[in-house]
């Protein structure tokens, strides 16, 4: 199976999410709508993965908070696990986008202020704890919103797979063009 975590203030019904099970319909694809609440989150995931079968592979595909949740579930879980375009930095990257951000309903929010932020940073992980052959990581320098240079320094320190893109935006227009390679890495696992 795959799980595809999309990122801050999308849905499960994410647009790469519906593009793998539209090409690749063979392969379960689970996207699953994320509570805000990052603990909440982070056990709707684990309990996902901790009721797979040992014969089922699974892979966690992550965009931007996504591939953050992706990484950590990929530490404590030891389950491979590919990132895109993802935050480092959750606290820094999603204080700013709240104090910037005029889209979002102010009482979803809320909770972002405090509580939610400690529990972000607890899912942190030093590069030096990651299992560097379980993560691949792709990254478009031309991200509008997360400075990609941060996530190459701290995927560089802990030697995962790391692929950079000239173009392809935060969103990462250039899916389609890495996804064959991502699939290659499901069917060999």
């Amino acid at each position: 199976m795959i799980i595809y975590l999309h990122g801050f203030g999308s849905d499960g019904n994410a647009f790469k999410a519906r593009l793998i099970k539209r090409l690749y319909p063979e392969i379960p694809i689970f996207s699953p709508d994320l509570p805000f609440e990052p603990g909440k989150a982070i056990s709707l995931v684990k309990t996902l993965i901790e009721q797979k079968t040992d014969k089922d592979k699974c892979l966690i595909i992550g965009s931007s908070l996504g591939g953050f949740y992706a990484l950590h579930l990929s530490v404590i879980l030891n389950v491979p696990a590919v990132l895109l375009n993802p935050t480092v930095q959750p606290v820094k990257d999603l204080k700013k986008r709240i104090e910037n951000e005029t889209d979002f309903d102010p009482q979803l929010l809320k909770g972002w202020e405090n509580d939610y932020l400690k529990q972000m940073k607890a899912l942190y992980h030093e590069p030096e704890n990651i299992r560097n052959c379980n993560v691949h990581v792709y990254l478009n320098r031309d991200d509008e919103l997360l400075n990609y240079k941060i996530a190459q320094n701290y995927f560089e320190k802990c030697g995962c797979k790391l692929t950079i893109n000239d173009t392809g935006g935060h969103v990462f227009l250039n899916f389609t063009n890495i996804l064959p390679e991502i699939i290659d890495y499901y069917h060999n696992l």
